[in-house]
């Protein structure tokens, strides 16, 4: 009985130190208040957090891993793409994974991210927004196909600032908004017979 309570008083304050830990976290932005208990707050112009993710995907009937940069409880899972765009134009590509995919993941080629270097990348820019999180994210890559968001790749670190940069500065132009709806409402998936 005594070993139960320990472990139940030991769960309590493991539980209650987790719940200040996660409420303590500063964003950047501006902070809105939401209902879901999930995510309880967005920020506009900002995140709560960053996280990088190892994925599996298949390439060319491989399977690799890939690294893909999360913006956590961002205002609109469409910050990624709204970066790219502002500073690019339209993409390159539109990548639905499953052909009922209303959202597609938009890619920018060759594209110069850094003003005093000439290296090119490519950007994938894709986001969600769920009962269980809202995000906004980017795999890098540069023009060797090199995954820039590895640990041992050297440009992650100004990759990420520069994402990170970008959300924080997003401006309040909508061009944007209207390309992108009219590209999604006009795709008819291919049907294969």
């Amino acid at each position: 009985m005594k070993k139960n309570l320990l472990l139940l008083l030991f769960a309590i304050l493991s539980t209650k130190s987790l719940a200040q830990k996660k409420s303590k976290e500063q964003g950047f932005g501006t902070r809105q208040r939401t209902a879901n208990p999930n995510t309880p707050f967005i920020y506009k112009n900002g995140y709560l957090n960053y996280s990088i993710l190892k994925k599996a995907a298949v390439l060319k009937k491989d399977s690799v891993n890939v690294h893909v940069l999360k913006f956590n409880a961002v205002f609109s899972a469409m910050y990624s793409k709204k970066v790219m765009y502002d500073k690019f134009g339209k993409w390159t590509i539109e990548i639905r994974p499953n052909v009922s995919d209303q959202h597609p993941i938009l890619v920018w080629e060759k594209v110069k991210l850094f003003e005093n270097e000439d290296k090119l990348y490519t950007i994938y820019a894709d986001g969600d927004e769920s009962w269980e999180e809202i995000y906004a994210s980017f795999m890098v890559f540069d023009e060797n196909n090199d995954d820039c968001l590895s640990d041992s790749h050297s440009d992650k670190t100004k990759v990420i600032e520069y994402f990170s940069n970008g959300i924080k500065n997003l401006s309040n132009n909508k061009d944007f908004y209207t390309v992108y709806w009219q590209s999604v409402n006009s795709f008819k998936p291919k049907i294969s017979k």
